[in-house]
């Protein structure tokens, strides 16, 4: 069976219930207001009502935050997407300025993706030995021309693995676990 359709109409349900339910906050209010209902059975499905409504409104923040967690592993390393730290860009008008307060800025960092691990699909060199290396996970990566190591293979059919790691100033080091060795890199898809 193909898990396609399922995902699409999964994503359609909770983007729909996402649309038509209240917020949380607006949920509990509901819950808290059935508690001055004096009948019993119309109290009770009135919580049993707000409960349901809690449920899936959960449920689709639960959904939102693994999705944004998934795009934001597969935008890690983008330029323009993944080069400005969270705490450069305001969400909500709280947010605005609050990349001035240390302990705002410390806490989004540390929720910020710091590295990531994958399979090695292929690598190729070019004429000079520098490094393109290609992802499982579609992402690509290329070795930059300051760089000046270079990655020697032995047995070229063992399954290498891969952890890119943000460095320091905005660059990215790129770890073939298997060989032990380290390049500088740049995504380039």
């Amino acid at each position: 069976m193909n898990p396609a359709p399922f995902a699409i109409l999964a994503a359609l349900f909770f983007a729909s219930a996402a649309a038509a339910q209240p917020n949380e906050t607006e949920a509990v209010d509901d819950a808290i207001a059935c508690l001055n209902i004096t009948d019993d059975g119309e109290r009770l499905s009135c919580l049993e009502k707000a409960a349901k409504t809690l449920q899936v409104t959960r449920i689709v923040r639960e959904e939102e935050a693994a999705a944004a967690k998934e795009n934001e592993k597969a935008n890690f390393g983008l330029a323009g997407v993944d080069d400005k730290a969270p705490d450069q860009v305001a969400e909500t008008a709280d947010d605005f300025g609050a990349e001035n307060i240390p302990e705002v800025r410390r806490e989004k960092e540390n929720k910020r993706l710091k590295s990531i691990n994958a399979k090695i699909v292929e690598i190729r060199l070019n004429r000079i030995g520098d490094a393109t290396v290609y992802l499982e996970n579609g992402q690509v990566w290329r070795q930059l021309d300051s760089d000046n190591k270079k990655l020697v293979f032995g047995n070229s059919d063992r399954l290498l693995t891969a952890k890119v790691k943000r460095g320091i100033m905005g660059n990215y080091m790129l770890t073939v676990n298997e060989l032990r060795r380290t390049i500088r890199v740049e995504r380039i898809k």
